[in-house]
């Protein structure tokens, strides 16, 4: 036990230390970048140690007891390593490595602990940042029509991490049955601020429906009695694959009826996410294995372009091939959750699709910091537990 709380707090060191190099480079902070990549590089060789050395026994006796089951996990890991090297090898972004590096070395780190890694670090980050706004040590980013990042790139880099940093509040709160009054009182003041100061649209949509979205699952998953229908943990496990097709359907429609109103209106309240994902497979098309869109497209195309629907970004960026392994771990995940009777992360993941129909942090692990799921330890919340401890009880 003391070799697995020790191998759980290196792993959680070097992620934090990977955290702080990643999340201060979207922001204006004039940190050198041979700083960020130390973090960075000192944050992935302490969790490959955390993984091999710490771990090696229980690593080997999994080898060397494997079952059907195990196998294909197995096979699966080893497509979806390869796939992320070739996909890397085409696109030259690193985070589809580092993902993959971090995703494995979880395997057997409570994934209570990994959120609230993430939680004081990135929290403090987004702090330290708001104090050198106000101090005036730091300026806006990318501002257009005079939107205040706060220090950070971009006012969407802001708003998309304080969801995240919510999303992962609200999971260890609803974990340990806590009240969440506070936090919805935060997560308002947090979303007008970005609202009007911003014009994060869309990101404080998704704070503002946060607050009535967790009410609801927490009067449902603290209920003794509540059970999930085949039908929407069909739709849970799916959902994913089911986010891709919406992007996919609405994309094409827009292709093809490029003056319809109702089209015209999600592109516009979208700020301009249909028409980019039109440009983009006008210019690169659809990609199995992934392609660079951004390093040479200044030679053709002057104008802001950027894709932000995540799914798209694997569609065109990373390659079709990893778009379907990540769906395929999305789904082994909400099945694993719904075995043992975790009803919210299914839920909180829906939550992610949804809003990545609208961003492009989906596969940034500084922001999804659910990325790391598939391995990790997962546990049952306390008050749903008892609950079902209560009612099975009554039944014997």
């Amino acid at each position: 036990m003391k070799i697995k709380l020790g191998r759980e707090s290196v792993y959680c060191l070097g992620l934090a230390l990977f955290l702080v190099g990643q999340l201060l480079g979207h922001t204006l902070l004039p940190v050198p970048p041979y700083i960020r990549y130390s973090f960075i590089f000192l944050g992935l060789l302490i969790s490959i140690f955390s993984f091999v050395i710490l771990d090696f026994n229980e690593l080997y006796y999994a080898v060397n007891r494997l079952t059907l089951i195990k196998i294909r996990i197995l096979i699966f890991i080893i497509l979806l390593t390869v796939i992320s090297i070739v996909s890397f090898k085409r696109n030259h972004d690193y985070a589809l490595l580092v993902n993959i590096i971090f995703i494995l070395s979880a395997y057997h780190i409570h994934f209570e602990k990994i959120l609230k890694t993430f939680f004081v670090v990135a929290t403090s980050i987004l702090i330290i940042m708001l104090v050198a706004y106000i101090l005036g040590l730091i300026g806006d980013g990318q501002v257009l029509q005079g939107r205040k990042t706060f220090g950070y790139r971009m006012p969407t880099d802001l708003a998309q991490l304080i969801v995240y940093i919510t999303l992962s509040k609200i999971y260890l709160n609803l974990i340990k049955g806590r009240d969440n009054s506070l936090l919805f009182l935060i997560i308002l003041g947090i979303g007008t601020l970005t609202l009007m100061q911003s014009n994060a649209r869309l990101g404080s949509f998704t704070l503002f429906l946060l607050v009535p979205y967790t009410v609801l699952l927490k009067r449902k998953v603290y209920k003794s009695n509540f059970e999930i229908s085949k039908l929407a943990q069909a739709i849970l496990k799916n959902f994913f694959f089911i986010g891709v097709l919406i992007s996919y359907i609405v994309t094409e429609l827009f292709i093809k009826n490029p003056n319809n109103w109702v089209l015209q209106s999600i592109n516009r309240i979208s700020s301009a996410r249909l028409i980019n994902n039109r440009m983009g497979i006008e210019f690169f098309g659809y990609s199995i294995w992934g392609q660079n869109i951004y390093t040479n497209i200044s030679s053709f195309f002057k104008d802001w372009f950027y894709i932000d629907n995540s799914f798209y970004v694997f569609l065109l960026s990373y390659g079709l091939a990893l778009l379907v392994l990540v769906g395929i771990g999305y789904r082994y995940v909400v099945n694993k959750c719904l075995k043992i009777h975790e009803y919210i992360i299914p839920f909180i993941l829906l939550v992610i699709v949804l809003d990545s129909l609208i961003d492009q942090h989906f596969y940034s692990l500084e922001y999804n910091i659910f990325l790391l799921l598939p391995f990790s330890l997962v546990s049952i919340n306390e008050k749903n537990e008892d609950n079902k401890t209560r009612l099975n009880d009554k039944h014997t």
